[in-house]
């Protein structure tokens, strides 16, 4: 076989462990553990209450310290929630204007994936993910599906993890979509199979010369 016949093999080899299909891991029906207790207990704190209608992307970490007793430890032990919490149970896209609610989603990954996350919201939304502060964003008007897109929350490995999601309002309506994806980034034995080959035909053609 010619050098140009290995590296076509080569290529799709490479090509095939770079086109994973992303599977959805999150999304609008995926139950989750529901915090409603919290009300308007933040209002006054860092990150809540805001005055206005304010677009804030990206938002830094809110201060908790008010509602600290009502979350438990949501991120530091999500296995283990107070009794605040329901769940496992469907979201609800919607709850009581000009309060704010938590949300702990568990999920499991049985490779290293690339994980990416998509949300809407109206109106502000905080995101941990293990417990970790990774996306912040308030804007104004209403919920518009996915108006936050592609937030990359790294590559995880495989095991279970908790993404832990604060809403917040401070308007005259609310509003919630949720997509969350994962690309497993371990290649298919048939994709290594056939880097293997090429390989393999690359180094017979070295030694032969």
């Amino acid at each position: 076989m010619r050098v140009k016949g290995i590296l076509l093999i080569m290529v799709l080899a490479f090509a095939a462990i770079a086109s994973a299909t992303p599977s959805n891991i999150i999304t609008n029906s995926t139950q989750g553990y529901y915090n409603q207790a919290i009300g308007n207990s933040l209002n006054g704190s860092f990150g809540f209450n805001y005055p206005g209608d304010p677009t804030i992307n990206p938002a830094p970490a809110p201060d908790l310290t008010a509602a600290a007793g009502i979350l438990g430890n949501w991120l530091t032990t999500p296995g283990s929630l107070n009794a605040n919490w329901t769940g496992p149970q469907a979201i609800p896209g919607t709850w009581t204007v000009n309060s704010e609610t938590a949300i702990v989603y568990a999920f499991t990954l049985a490779d290293a994936s690339n994980v990416i996350a998509n949300f809407g919201v109206d109106n502000g939304i905080y995101v941990w993910l293990d417990g970790t502060y990774v996306f912040g964003a308030l804007n104004s008007g209403g919920s518009i599906a996915y108006e936050y897109p592609n937030i990359g929350l790294g590559i995880l490995s495989a095991g279970t993890h908790y993404l832990q999601i604060m809403r917040e309002d401070h308007g005259g309506s609310t509003g919630y979509d949720v997509l969350v994806t994962a690309e497993s980034q371990v290649p298919e034995p048939a994709s290594l199979a056939l880097l293997g080959t090429g390989l393999l035909m690359v180094g017979r053609k070295l030694r032969r010369k």
